[in-house]
């Protein structure tokens, strides 16, 4: 990470962010589409994933050059049905929250700010449902383990199949968005800014 140490996080317990079943999916979309197998419910997607065939909007191309596509994954998927709860992992502060309304967006969007040991970092709730975004104005402390938003339906999270998008990142963002999906010639500097969510979520994976 480039401003926190990773062992601050080795030495904290945090609160789980979705309640899984034990016997949820892991998704492998490194070579193939976004299809929940039948019966399952809940499944959870990978972060540093290559997915050549999920991300076809125009937001995910470059203009100038077609070829820098952005399809590795940063984030973590958990996926649940509509209206699944969404708890925080630690004591946090909403620092901004956004209606991201592109095609294949986050839809809803949170981003909430969180400590340790006096080092602040953040975190990216997307996908949410419009309760998630009402329910959470700017500067409402949310405690550790608190139910505080839930997982939209496809009408209000930018078009997908109802999941939690969670990221984290060291650096204050300038606005209520991280890019979850970023191109190869990017990556090593995204990896550090944008750090693995499973320091907070655990071994899901």
């Amino acid at each position: 990470m480039s401003s926190l140490d990773i062992r601050l996080f080795e030495k904290r317990e945090f609160a789980r962010v979705v309640h899984l079943p034990s016997d949820y999916h892991v998704f492998d979309l490194s070579s193939g589409p976004m299809v929940m197998p039948e019966g399952q419910e809940y499944a959870v997607g990978k972060y540093n994933e290559l997915r050549p065939d999920i991300y076809n909007a125009e937001q995910f191309k470059n203009a100038d050059n077609p070829e820098l596509i952005r399809n590795i994954h940063i984030g973590v998927d958990i996926f649940g049905p509509r209206n699944t709860p969404i708890h925080s992992f630690d004591d946090g502060v909403v620092f901004s929250r956004e209606y991201n309304h592109l095609e294949l967006d986050y839809g809803y969007t949170l981003i909430v700010e969180y400590q340790i040991e006096g080092n602040k970092f953040y975190a990216l709730y997307g996908h949410l449902s419009k309760a998630s975004f009402e329910h959470n104005p700017p500067g409402r402390a949310i405690s550790k383990g608190e139910e505080f938003a839930w997982m939209g339906d496809v009408h209000e999270n930018g078009g997908w199949t109802p999941h939690l998008h969670l990221q984290l990142c060291t650096e204050q963002p300038d606005v209520c968005d991280m890019p979850g999906v970023v191109c190869q010639q990017d990556i090593t500097k995204m990896l550090e800014r944008y750090p693995d969510p499973r320091l907070v979520l655990g071994n899901l994976y």
